[in-house]
């Protein structure tokens, strides 16, 4: 997913809770077509309205979901990990499109939206799923059932998922392999093992996980995703993307400011598919058309457009610097710098030698430099 992506996602849920808290509570309708003469329907029904009104955002043994994937997952419900701010459940009303059953599965197929003025705003339309245990419907995630017509392949420390029409490419695992075994022994951490999602175009990974459609879709395909609770979504890079599993492998490991972060896993795995020198050479192209912004207030900055974000550039500029200094020692010390804004700024002092008032003239000068390289 793109910064851009992120940012959008962001500034409209945060635009449709206000909608949802002035005028909505979260209230379920359905469509016509839900057929609730059948028993079995009405009780899935009648799951799905209770799992609704339970509070489904907050970490409790929910007993309306099942225990296999409790047991499982710290966060069971995987569409509560999604994108949304501050929760798929943050009170959109619910429109339950279909319920479809297949030999004792129950697909409910669920429009989260509001209407403002006459004009409807869709955040997304989410499949969860439905089975007996033990005599009782539970709820199920999608992305289990989903994957099991993806292929599989263990590489490693990796767990692979990907469709069918990919042909396995073991060199990349092998990089990617590599990768962690070098990070891990530089960075004194101990690798350990993640699932790998990746598709040609981030919607199949969003199909997957269990929506048909989400707000930060379309536009045009490029590399993007995003990672957490040990697993990673991504495509356009296939086996060997290795910005998303820095991040994995790091993890709460280093107290890291957003930016060293994210500066640091640019400069040792690109971003979005391209390297940071290529990110370096847009940057640079850019700022030169627009004298006018000011580097100083670098944590003010968002994205530079749809393809490069400050955070991964000058994050990766600054980090590129302090491993030409001192190496992977700098490198961990920077890491453990703090987290604060401030704490920011004082470690790009203190390590690279510049102050605050002074950024802006010295990264526009070292992204000249190094956009020629």
């Amino acid at each position: 997913m793109t910064g851009r992506q992120r940012h959008t996602i962001y500034t409209l849920t945060l635009f449709f809770l206000c909608l949802c808290n002035k005028s909505f509570s979260q209230k379920i309708t359905y469509n016509y077509i839900v057929d609730t003469s059948n028993v079995d329907t009405k009780k899935v029904m009648k799951l799905f309205e209770n799992y609704i009104h339970s509070k489904p955002d907050s970490l409790y043994d929910n007993p309306y979901w099942n225990s296999d994937e409790k047991k499982t997952y710290k966060v069971f419900d995987l569409l509560e990990r999604s994108e949304f701010q501050p929760s798929l459940y943050m009170g959109f009303p619910i429109h339950v499109l279909s319920i479809k059953s297949n030999k004792g599965l129950y697909e409910i197929k669920a429009q989260f939206s509001s209407c403002n003025d006459g004009t409807p705003y869709i955040l997304c339309v989410a499949n969860f799923y439905a089975k007996k245990e033990q005599g009782e419907y539970k709820l199920y995630n999608a992305l289990p059932i989903n994957r099991q017509h993806w292929q599989h392949t263990k590489f490693g420390w990796v767990d692979y998922y990907y469709p069918t029409y990919h042909k396995f490419d073991t060199f990349k695992a092998q990089q990617m392999d590599s990768f962690i075994t070098e990070l891990c022994r530089n960075l004194d951490l101990k690798p350990h093992p993640f699932a790998f999602y990746f598709a040609d175009d981030f919607d199949e990974i969003q199909s997957l996980r269990g929506f048909d459609y989400w707000i930060g879709m379309g536009g045009e395909i490029k590399p993007g995703g995003k990672g957490g609770y040990n697993e990673i979504f991504y495509s356009g890079e296939g086996e060997s993307n290795f910005h998303e599993p820095f991040h994995t492998l790091v993890g709460s490991q280093y107290r890291a400011h957003q930016w060293v972060a994210e500066g640091v896993a640019t400069f040792f795995g690109g971003c979005r598919g391209q390297s940071l020198q290529w990110h370096i050479i847009r940057t640079n192209t850019y700022l030169k058309r627009n004298p006018d912004i000011n580097l100083n207030n670098l944590l003010s900055l968002t994205t530079v457009d749809e393809y490069t974000d400050y955070r991964y550039v000058i994050g990766g500029l600054i980090a590129k610097k302090i491993f030409e200094k001192g190496g992977w020692s700098l490198i961990k010390e920077f890491m453990n710098s703090g987290q604060s804004n401030e704490d920011y700024y004082k470690a790009i002092e203190k390590y690279v030698g510049v102050k605050r008032n002074n950024l802006n003239k010295y990264l526009r000068q070292q992204l000249e430099i190094e956009s020629t390289k």
